[in-house]
């Protein structure tokens, strides 16, 4: 063994304790699955859907009748003056550009109340992360979508338990 090596391995003994390294004090949650598969969660998801979905269907609809009117300019351009049609292509073109500034509004509002909704069950999550993880005494929880984090045995997953403890706490 190169000298750099033992002295990296003798580093990371110093460093890292024994026990956290056992497979019983660690464990994971998938916090998206959390967010989506818990009672706190979807009711959360239903009350975006709620409040966007109208809009989104108001926009579809905006956005069929710039595609109608564009194919009827494209149609029609062959009988119709130069003039006619450079007039048509500029009202098409702005109906286009109001419809992206409304369309980036709208995607801005649907994230910020995403990042409040959000925040609405990361409370209480990881309360019940808390809770899950000192029943079962692990030292360690961890988010499988990590930087870093390679592999992570499926035993360990946690998220069933939290989701069980959330929708149990938060009825």
């Amino acid at each position: 063994m190169s000298r750099v090596s033992l002295v990296v391995a003798l580093a990371l003994s110093i460093i890292v304790p024994a026990h956290a390294l056992a497979a019983d004090v660690l464990g994971y949650v998938d916090m998206q699955k959390v967010l989506e598969e818990s009672k706190l969660g979807k009711r959360l998801q239903d009350e975006l859907r709620e409040q966007f979905e109208p809009r989104g269907q108001e926009m579809a609809a905006e956005e069929q009748e710039i595609r109608k009117v564009q194919q009827s300019l494209e149609r029609d351009a062959p009988l119709m003056s130069a003039e006619q049609v450079s007039k048509q292509e500029a009202d098409v073109q702005k109906r286009i550009e109001a419809f992206q500034e409304k369309a980036n509004a709208i995607q801005q509002e649907i994230m910020k109340v995403q990042q409040t909704k959000s925040r609405e069950i990361i409370g209480p999550a990881r309360e019940s992360i808390t809770a899950v993880a000192s029943k079962k005494k692990i030292g360690m929880v961890v988010e499988p979508g990590m930087t870093g984090l390679l592999y992570i045995d499926k035993t360990l997953d946690l998220t069933p338990e939290v989701i069980k403890h959330l929708d149990e706490k938060t009825k």
